[in-house]
C-alpha cells in the first residue's frame, strides 16, 4: 500500500486537455478529483452557478469547455454561463444505490453532449482485495448493493 500511496501523490493535481488537439484553440477539459483549488471539496449538484463560475476562473476554463470530476460518486452535468460541469460517477464505492460501475463519455464535436454510462463488474472478484486492504466489511456491502458504508450501517 505505501508503493500505491506514492504513486498516487506523485501525480498532477489536475489535467487539461484540448479534444481538438495538442495546441488548436478551442474547448478544454479539465480533469480534477475534488475542484480546481481543492481535491477534498464535494462540488454536488446543488453547488450554485456562482460556485461552478468561480471553479471555471480558478481553471481559466472557457465557453465551450468542461471541468470534469468525482469525489462525490454521483454522476451529474449541467451547463453554466456556456461552460460544462460534471461528475463522471465512479467504478468503486458507489452512493447512489447503483452497485454498476460508472463512466462518462464526453463528446465535443458539435458542443458538448454528455452521455454517463453503466456498466456491470465483478464485485465478487473485488471483495478478497478489499478485505486485503483492511477495509471494513462494510465497504463490502456498499460494492455490493451500491449503498453507502453509513447508509448501510445504520439500517
Amino acid at each position: 500500500m505505501p508503493a500505491n500511496k506514492r504513486y498516487l501523490g506523485g501525480l498532477p493535481f489536475s489535467l487539461a486537455r484540448r479534444p481538438s488537439g495538442g495546441h488548436a484553440s478551442g474547448p478544454r477539459l479539465v480533469l480534477v478529483h475534488g475542484t480546481p483549488t481543492l481535491d477534498t471539496l464535494y462540488w454536488t449538484q446543488d453547488r450554485s452557478d456562482e460556485f461552478c463560475s468561480k471553479m471555471a476562473e480558478g481553471a481559466g476554463l472557457k465557453t465551450g469547455g468542461m471541468i470534469a470530476f468525482g469525489h462525490t460518486h454521483k454522476p451529474w452535468h449541467r451547463e453554466v454561463e456556456g461552460m460544462h460541469f460534471g461528475n463522471s460517477g465512479r467504478i468503486g464505492r458507489p452512493t447512489d444505490g447503483n452497485p454498476h460501475a460508472g463512466y462518462v463519455r464526453v463528446e465535443f464535436a458539435n458542443g458538448v453532449v454528455v452521455e454517463h454510462n453503466r456498466v456491470p463488474y465483478d464485485v465478487e472478484s473485488t471483495v478478497p482485495g478489499v478485505r486485503a486492504a483492511g477495509l471494513p466489511d462494510d465497504f463490502v456491502e456498499c460494492l455490493r448493493s451500491g449503498v453507502a458504508p453509513a447508509a448501510t450501517s445504520s439500517a
